[in-house]
């Protein structure tokens, strides 16, 4: 019994398991950021980054962190280079239509239109980060399960590190870490029955 108590009060504490494993999401955020220099490897590393997270998560932070985000980095090339290439010409289209927009002077509704844009964007971003969180499942890239409420509650995600790039841009490799938590939190939703879904499902029994 006392041995319980003790463990309790170890995971409890703010400065023990809970912050440990605080600290390795920031660290895996540092390697997601490294990742994504090539800015069409940001896929790849964005499922790296997960796939870290899912072996923290059951277990706490474990050694070779880094030697193993390495190796995954590079089994999701195979693939993510092209979801990042797709997911950049995307975001380019629609940054070069709001520049036009922006050039002309006289579009009507113009407010409306940067938001929708800017809706656009976001919304790209976040189906490439829930097939990165897929990935890590799964160790291919396909489309995810469909889940809308998973995918508003990511795009949640998505925004407020957004609102915290755009305020302190020197947090961004720390934000990738927590975005990759959030990824993973919502993925494991859909497969622990929340949303259930033949890919989840299969998914939660290959863990």
């Amino acid at each position: 019994m006392a041995a319980d108590t003790g463990s309790v009060t170890r995971r409890d504490t703010p400065y023990g398991e809970r912050f440990t494993l605080f600290a390795e999401v920031l660290w895996i955020g540092v390697l997601v950021a490294a990742g994504s220099l090539l800015v069409v490897t940001w896929p790849a590393a964005m499922a790296a980054g997960c796939a870290a997270v899912r072996r923290c998560v059951p277990d706490g932070p474990s050694p070779g962190t880094a030697r193993r985000f390495v190796s995954d980095w590079r089994a999701a090339l195979r693939g993510g280079s092209a979801v990042g290439a797709v997911g950049l010409a995307a975001l380019g289209f629609l940054g070069a239509d709001l520049r036009l927009a922006a050039v002309a002077g006289d579009v009507p509704l113009f407010a409306v239109l940067a938001v929708v844009i800017a809706g656009a964007a976001g919304a790209v971003v976040v189906y490439q980060v829930r097939m990165a969180a897929n990935w890590s499942s799964t160790g291919r890239w396909s489309r995810p399960v469909r889940d809308p409420s998973g995918m508003a509650m990511l795009g949640g995600a998505v925004l407020v590190s957004a609102v915290c790039i755009w305020q302190l841009p020197i947090l961004a490799p720390l934000v990738m870490g927590v975005l990759a938590l959030a990824a993973v939190a919502v993925d494991r939703r859909n497969a622990t029955g929340l949303r259930p879904g033949p890919r989840g499902l299969s998914s939660e029994r290959r863990a």
